[in-house]
């Protein structure tokens, strides 16, 4: 009789919890699938990185989720949607990544240490991006007395990475400015190549380019002569190369406050010119205001903003031109109002004019895929304006951005020319992880 007491006291100890056996039968009942009809759930996923999260799940939906089968069908699933758009905000001073997703608004800071686990986070910069992929250097100590630069090209939602040789030289170089192209490999759609560019200028009318090729496998130095004399005056802040339709594009500025043309770098096309210098619209010419770089369904934009000086009402106009042929320089005017919503109103009570630098709202990019949505940092206030409706899509009060003393003006300076667009692919770009 003790016996069967103490047999149930064990029985009663060794019952399983409820939400293990849920899960049990949850796991039996993915087993007893099929190939096909597992392949039709998982591609309804809303995203790609939940489905790269289900490859830890086991070997048959790893092995299933890898295959060119799924890959190709959670495409297709999602051939008539838009896949969401990033844009990551990075801090050199205060090594501060911050990402806000063009849906959910601003989310998460970004870990960039799976690079390496032993390199901090100050170490880590971000350069420019190109699709869903991010171009990273890292400079550590030994780095610094060496007088050497290393670049890595990372995807942060599979986080695989790729590490290219040294640049020939350091960083250190006033007014250079880094971007990088990839294209899918001509014999395979599921390769890419990669192209890295630093450019330094060299004078008034001479650039030095540092070019990597992953199809060389090393950096070449080339001297490139701008067709004509240039009056460049060199930010103190990094400037990303735009990368659109193969080609690389930034600016240069006149004054400080006054861009001057369009530099153009096409290093695909041999026999064309590598560097071309693209002239502003008329109307834009020769104006002070806060101006960007970039780019929306595949075509090249110009934004300029400006604050009359006879109007207090802390409204910006902006004027939004799209260039229409790349080889005239001919520019086409989509946009220009002044933006009379609240949500786009100058934070301070000061009036500003067109040689104000540094006001406090500018434009942070163009959605790629929406042409009528412009993303907008306004003080610490992320906007997604759609300016076909004039209504605010989405707003977003960027409690993760560094909210820096005095002026809210610092942030547009700061966070408005370090921000990288990131195209988040319905299926993430593959990148090939090497060790150092």
């Amino acid at each position: 009789m003790g016996d069967s007491k103490s047999t149930q006291s064990r029985s009663h100890k060794l019952k399983v919890p409820r939400h293990v056996r849920n899960m049990r039968k949850t796991q039996s009942f993915f087993d007893y699938l099929t190939e096909e009809l597992l392949n039709e759930i998982l591609i309804r996923l809303p995203y790609s990185k939940e489905a790269i999260r289900c490859k830890l799940v086991c070997k048959r939906w790893f092995s299933l989720i890898s295959s060119h089968y799924f890959v190709t069908s959670f495409i297709n699933h999602r051939h008539n949607k838009n896949p969401p758009f990033t844009l990551v905000f990075h801090n050199e001073q205060h090594a501060q990544y911050v990402e806000f997703h063009s849906v959910q608004g601003l989310s998460k800071h970004v870990d960039l240490r799976f690079l390496s686990a032993g390199w901090n986070k100050s170490e880590i910069c971000l350069e420019a991006s190109c699709g869903d992929l991010i171009l990273c250097s890292v400079m550590n100590n030994y780095m610094k007395s060496s007088s050497t630069m290393n670049y890595y090209i990372c995807n942060i939602v599979t986080r695989q990475w790729i590490a290219l040789p040294p640049a020939p030289s350091g960083r250190g170089h006033f007014g250079e400015n880094v971007g990088f192209l990839i294209e899918p490999n001509s014999k395979d759609n599921h390769q890419y190549m990669y192209l890295v560019l630093r450019f330094i200028p060299c004078g008034y009318s001479e650039f030095l380019i540092e070019k990597f090729s992953s199809e060389q496998g090393k950096w070449t130095k080339l001297v490139v002569t701008s067709p004509r004399i240039l009056n460049c005056w060199c930010s103190t802040h990094k400037i990303s190369l735009i990368a659109c339709e193969k080609m690389l594009f930034t600016t240069v500025h006149e004054t400080s406050i006054i861009v001057d043309c369009i530099l153009a770098f096409d290093p695909f096309n041999d026999p064309a010119p590598f560097l071309r210098i693209i002239d502003l619209p008329l109307e834009a010419r020769h104006i002070g205001g806060v101006c960007k770089l970039g780019v929306c369904q595949g075509r090249l934009r110009f934004s300029q903003i400006v604050f009359l000086q006879a109007s207090p009402s802390r409204y910006p106009s902006i004027s939004i031109w799209e260039l229409e042929d790349y080889r005239t320089g001919k520019w086409c005017l989509v946009y220009k109002k002044i933006l009379t919503n609240p949500a786009l109103r100058c934070p301070l009570t000061l009036r500003y004019d067109s040689t104000d630098m540094n006001p406090e709202i500018c434009v942070l990019a163009f959605d790629p895929y929406n042409e009528n949505l412009v993303y907008f940092l306004v003080g610490y206030s992320v906007v997604a304006y759609n300016i076909q409706t004039e209504k605010v899509e989405n707003s977003s009060w960027p409690s993760l951005l560094i909210k820096l003393q005095g002026s809210t003006r610092e942030l547009t300076t700061y966070y408005g020319s370090n921000v990288l667009p990131l195209t988040q692919n319905w299926w993430p770009t593959p990148v090939l992880r090497q060790p150092l």
